[in-house]
């Protein structure tokens, strides 16, 4: 008889207790997000971020996925829609999760010592009030143990992120105005603010995300490398799939296409959506002249998004240098209707011309890109060889 209840206490903590409590702590995340957000948030009961084999349940703006298998309920995931928070609502909505636990807690040990429950409920809810004690730890506790996301990014803990968000409320004035400039695209702006950051002493992994972006925006390569050299020195182990896909696109401007496809593969390994890594990884293939290779993740990125007008066009130089012309020049239309202002676009026509001998079209094309763009990627070198064609 004692052997049956201890089974009927297991089944309940495991698929009823435990659960409850991960909801609690996922709405004392949702609820404070709702209120001070007017977008959607999305709660995960049982994964990290993982829709498939999930039963969804959406509330207004509240949409909840939960995993149809109980048992695996034991985490969670919230995750906001609106992206532009300030760094105190932001310390709000994660700190509200543990307090949602702790609250909990204190609930279950006023109904464990101080009720008039019957015994056996009592010992049921004394096992329940210890896990939702260890929850509050766990969560409250900052931890550097990285946790991996459904989409391959990686995130920390609540006490984690909580101070990482006090240390940016005291970061100075320039991060700010950098953060700004860099929000409204003026990229070189932000680069020079976000380096007066830097040069105060403040080390904080998203100046130097910002930092690598601006630059590579900008299309400043060797200081791009030389922030994302000392990013990676100490910042390596919390790398997430971005930042390898950054880390690749510099070292292949660089010219170190072999370590740039190794952080592209990782990238793809921990993001197998990531769209852009493909795109990068097949835009590295074709200076290879790997090209096979690179229309294989040209078809990836397209399929992932297929108004990626950088994949299109990549494939359709792949095509050109494969013999199949037609066809890539099929994508190098599509990818003009779809941005207009690529100049690499613009190069990929002036080779298709070259190829077909049309010397004085393919020259029209490159100085096209020129205009657009005077740093588009190798484009020197092809102006260079159509001029000689051309004896100019």
């Amino acid at each position: 008889m004692l052997f049956f209840y201890y089974i009927i206490f297991l089944i309940l903590f495991a698929v009823v207790l435990r659960p409850f409590s991960t909801l609690i702590h996922e709405l004392g995340h949702g609820i404070p997000a709702l209120l001070l957000t007017d977008k959607k948030v999305t709660l995960y009961l049982g994964s990290y971020g993982d829709p498939r084999k999930s039963f969804r349940i959406q509330i207004g703006r509240l949409e909840l996925f939960f995993n149809k298998k109980p048992f695996n309920w034991k985490i969670g995931l919230c995750v906001l829609e609106q992206q532009t928070l300030s760094i105190n609502n932001q310390i709000f909505i994660n700190l509200i999760g543990p307090l949602a636990s702790l609250i909990l807690s204190v609930i279950l040990s006023y109904l464990v010592f101080f009720s008039d429950l019957n015994d056996h409920v009592k010992a049921i809810l004394f096992f329940f009030n210890l896990s939702t004690y260890y929850d509050f730890y766990i969560n409250i506790v900052p931890s550097k143990e990285p946790i991996k996301l459904y989409d391959g990014t990686i995130v920390f803990n609540d006490g984690k992120q909580i101070l990482d968000l006090l240390k940016l409320r005291n970061l100075p004035n320039e991060y700010y105005i950098g953060a700004e400039y860099y929000n409204n695209q003026e990229y070189d702006l932000a680069a020079i603010e976000l380096e007066k950051v830097y040069n105060k002493g403040y080390r904080e992994g998203i100046i130097y995300q910002l930092l690598i972006s601006a630059y590579l925006q900008i299309k400043d390569y060797p200081n791009a490398r030389r922030v994302n050299n000392l990013y990676d020195h100490k910042f390596k182990k919390q790398f997430n799939s971005n930042d390898y896909t950054n880390s690749g696109l510099i070292k292949s401007f660089s010219g170190l296409y072999n370590e740039a496809l190794n952080d592209y593969n990782i990238a793809i390994e921990m993001d197998s959506k990531n769209s852009i890594a493909f795109n990068n990884r097949g835009y590295t293939y074709n200076i290879i002249e790997e090209y096979d290779k690179a229309i294989n993740d040209f078809e990836k990125a397209i399929l992932l998004d297929e108004s990626f007008a950088y994949a299109l066009n990549n494939r359709g130089f792949a095509k050109i240098k494969l013999g199949l012309k037609e066809e890539g020049l099929k994508d190098l239309q599509k990818s003009m209707v779809l941005d207009g202002t690529n100049s690499y676009c613009y190069l990929n026509f002036g080779i298709y011309h070259y190829d077909n001998g049309e010397y004085e079209k393919a020259l029209e094309y490159y100085n096209k890109a020129k205009e657009l763009d005077g740093k588009t990627y190798l484009l020197d070198k092809y102006l260079e060889e159509v001029k000689k064609k051309l004896s100019l």
